[in-house]
């Protein structure tokens, strides 16, 4: 376990980040504070790995090539276990926020600041994992 964030090493997250040396760069300093990283630029197959693998939260770009991040959570709230999920934002962007809080994001961070990056992924690891049931 971390001593710091708390972290052990059977949580998981999910970076769905477009630009390249950025989805490296979470992912080495969330490696770094004890979480099991892994990478993805796309919405796509992001939802694709939710199927068939078990992540604690998903930190997610909120501009994707392939599918816009209201689009995302939409789809990610059909799914009966749900992630947290930390949205990144840039410095000046205008995220409609209270839209994605309403989709299930617990945290809109600023993709700048590393430290508040690690700190919102770290705060939703050490809630319990949210399960929604599938309405059919």
């Amino acid at each position: 376990m971390n001593e710091i964030t708390g972290a052990s090493s059977r949580q998981k997250v999910l970076i769905v980040e477009s630009n390249d040396s950025l989805a490296a760069a979470f992912q080495t300093r969330l490696q770094e504070a004890g979480f099991d990283a892994r990478t993805t630029w796309s919405g796509h197959e992001a939802l694709a790995l939710l199927r068939s693998t078990e992540f604690d939260v998903i930190l997610m770009d909120n501009y994707l090539p392939d599918l816009h991040a209201t689009d995302f959570l939409t789809r990610l709230n059909r799914m009966p276990l749900q992630p947290w999920v930390v949205v990144m934002k840039g410095d000046a962007e205008a995220a409609p926020v209270r839209r994605y809080r309403g989709l299930g994001a617990s945290s809109i961070v600023n993709k700048r600041d590393t430290a508040q990056v690690v700190q919102a992924v770290a705060t939703c690891c050490a809630k319990e994992p949210l399960v929604r049931m599938t309405v059919h």
